[in-house]
């Protein structure tokens, strides 16, 4: 269960985000409260469940939350069926423009917006500007995950620490927390292999749509990661349900383990048999809580990491997909190649040396922070980018021009272009062009599937064959760091993930028995609240401070995705 969450939660859906924000025209900071509306939940529930649910039927309550997951990756995929065909501007074809005669030097074309063919869903008249809107429908869908997730990462882990013997259980917990990374890795990879299908195949025929997955107009099969999610939760509630409310052993497990309590928190009184019992010893729970301090301070220390794993985790595809030039299925193939050996390596690792070496509390605080020093050493890899796309107006000049900041120059003047969709040509000067508008050309020649285009107006280069201009990027040799960054992240992944597993051990040794699962669910609560929540708000609010394009809705100007980050 924790795996597939992993891969529905943290791998599916923030692979998608990039497609979503294109799909339903969303900017990264919105895409980032998609993110953290699972976290919200969390939090709300979390106390409640860790302190009441401890005492209940536990594998019973997981059961429960399997279902809602399966609710959850429901809703999250409704509004693929609940809207038109995905639309997309066709290019230089000429149902799309006019071309006047020129009255000077600068060719005079028009890009006019006309009747789409049915195929092609939403025009203006259908909204398609208002499907912005869908983020509220995202949104209660990761609420819903939140609450069906909760009893699985505080109950269950509490219910495999219960289960074995004090010096295996860093090695158990560990494993349990690799599958919280192969998921979400796992979520990448095939994230990325049905990203890389046309978003509306179960409804027309592909071989019509003339994009390829590395054009900026596609949009991947977002929908279909979660619909195999849904099907999975569903099929986990009958197991769930049928598990005993402890496994044998269990209470000779408890008898063995004498906790490194802090005298100071009370753990006589927690020893108490009716304690916790009650909502009345809620508050004296917290306050035990509050007066541990190595309780505390490794709160606090889980709370930083969340801040960048949770930031990493929605945008890292993002980050690779802009900064080293890679489409959205590469880059979240990329991504899970980062994670899949770091992550699981990370944890079995450090579960496994504290069961060799057998290591006490304070030594494993002491490993804690050498990985966190390592880490530190490493980060500077983040340092490592490929140059922005040479792109007419937005990080060049247009020709014997200073004009940046937009696609309009002198050379397109008489040009009305569009920009709402991105569809870049190279020009035979080697600079990329937002669209054939955009470069001034007013000639369209088809060759098979390709197009060119000549009597471009912004490029001052002779025609080569007949053309000045050819459909998609300008291919570039240029940028080659993309490896050296995934070898030295990889290890700063490990490192980051060795730290989660002791931390886990140690909140169990210092906590008494009867108040394990409750302080479990309060760490989450201040993990979720001061780390997972505003991680990729932060991640995204500054991603959005880079952009240097973003998209602009034909039908009522208003601003939508970014087409091309700084």
């Amino acid at each position: 269960c924790i795996f597939l969450t992993g891969m529905f939660v943290n791998g599916f859906i923030n692979v998608s985000i990039t497609t979503l924000e294109k799909r339903f025209g969303l900017r990264s900071s919105e895409a980032g409260v998609i993110s953290v509306g699972y976290d919200i939940a969390f939090c709300i529930l979390t106390m409640f469940v860790t302190y009441f649910g401890s005492r209940s039927h536990r594998p019973r309550i997981i059961s429960v939350g399997a279902f809602l997951l399966g609710v959850g990756g429901l809703i999250f995929s409704l509004p693929h069926f609940t809207t038109g065909l995905y639309s997309f501007e066709e290019g230089f074809a000429s149902k799309w423009f006019t071309v006047a005669q020129p009255t000077n030097s600068a060719a005079a074309c028009v890009w006019i917006r006309t009747q789409r063919p049915t195929n092609h869903g939403d025009g203006c008249a259908s909204g398609a500007s208002y499907l912005s809107n869908y983020v509220y429908v995202f949104i209660f869908a990761q609420l819903i995950n939140g609450v069906g997730c909760t009893p699985l990462y505080t109950l269950g882990l509490a219910v495999i620490e219960d289960s074995v013997p004090k010096e295996s259980a860093s090695l158990y917990l560990g494993i349990g927390n690799a599958a919280s990374i192969f998921g979400p890795v796992l979520g990448y990879g095939l994230g990325g292999v049905v990203l890389s299908f046309w978003v509306d195949f179960d409804q027309i025929d592909t071989s019509n749509v003339n994009l390829t997955p590395s054009d900026p107009r596609w949009v991947g099969a977002w929908w279909l990661g979660t619909m195999i999610s849904m099907a999975c939760a569903f099929l986990l509630v009958i197991p769930f349900a049928g598990f005993p409310a402890q496994f044998k052993g269990t209470a000779q497990f408890r008898r063995m383990k004498n906790a490194e309590v802090d005298k100071t928190t009370g753990g006589e009184v927690a020893k108490e048999e009716n304690f916790a019992k009650s909502y009345k010893d809620f508050p004296k729970a917290l306050m035990m809580l509050a007066k541990n301090k190595t309780y505390v301070f490794v709160t606090l220390a889980d709370c930083s990491e969340a801040i960048l794993i949770s930031g990493f985790t929605t945008f890292l595809p993002k980050i690779i997909e802009s900064e080293f030039q890679q489409s959205a299925g590469t880059a979240a193939l990329v991504a899970g190649v980062i994670s899949i050996p770091g992550g699981m390596l990370g944890h079995v690792l450090a579960g496994l040396i504290i069961k060799c070496f057998n290591l006490k509390t304070a030594n494993i605080l002491k490993f804690n922070i050498v990985c966190c020093l390592c880490v530190c050493a490493l980060s500077p890899s983040l340092l490592m980018y490929c140059r922005n796309r040479p792109v007419a107006g937005i990080t060049i000049p247009y020709n014997n021009t200073n004009d940046l900041g937009g696609i309009m120059s002198t050379c397109n003047a008489n040009c009305s272009c569009q920009e709402e969709f991105y569809i870049p040509v190279c020009g035979t000067d080697g600079i990329n062009y937002f669209s054939a508008c955009a470069a001034g050309c007013n000639e369209h020649i088809e060759n098979g599937t390709d197009s060119y285009y000549n009597n471009c107006s912004c490029i001052s280069t002779p025609s080569n064959n007949g053309w000045q201009a050819s459909s998609g990027h300008c291919v570039t040799n240029d940028c080659n760091s993309l490896g050296a960054f995934l070898g030295v992240f990889c290890v700063c992944v490990m490192f980051t993930f060795m730290s989660s597993t002791p931390s886990l051990v140690v909140t169990f040794r210092v906590l008494p028995q009867r108040i394990r699962t409750f302080g479990l669910g309060v760490q989450w609560l201040f993990i979720r609240a001061l780390g997972s929540i505003p991680g990729p708000i932060m991640f995204g609010t500054v991603i959005d401070l880079t952009c240097i394009l973003w998209q602009k809705r034909i039908c009522d100007g208003s601003k939508g995705s970014c087409w091309i980050y700084n």
